[in-house]
C-alpha cells in the first residue's frame, strides 16, 4: 500500500479511535450514537435520533469533563443527525 495512504488510514483509525474513548469515559456511549471521531481541535458525535442528540446537548459538560480527563486539546464539540450538524459548541 501507498505510504501516504497507511498514515491517512491510521490518522482516521486513531481519531475514531479517540472519539470513541471520550464517549466511554463520558458515559455517553450507547446505541443511539453512530460514530464520533476526534481531531486535535474537534470532537464530532452523529446521532441517530433526536433523543440522543438532545441528551449529548444536556450532558456537554460530562464530554468536557472527559476531554480534560484523557488530556486532549479539543475545543470544539459538533452534534450531527444524518450528517448535518445541529449543535457546534
Amino acid at each position: 500500500m501507498n505510504p501516504i495512504a497507511e498514515i491517512l488510514l491510521e490518522q482516521v483509525s486513531y481519531a475514531q479511535k479517540l472519539g470513541q474513548r471520550i464517549l466511554e469515559v463520558s458515559g455517553l456511549d450507547d446505541d443511539g450514537v453512530i460514530y464520533a471521531f476526534a481531531t486535535p481541535d474537534t470532537l464530532v458525535i452523529n446521532c441517530s435520533d433526536y433523543q440522543t442528540t438532545w441528551r449529548l446537548e444536556e450532558e456537554q459538560l460530562k464530554l468536557r469533563l472527559a476531554i480534560a480527563k484523557l488530556k486532549c486539546s479539543i475545543q470544539t464539540i459538533a452534534i450531527e443527525q444524518a450528517g448535518k450538524t445541529l449543535y457546534f459548541w
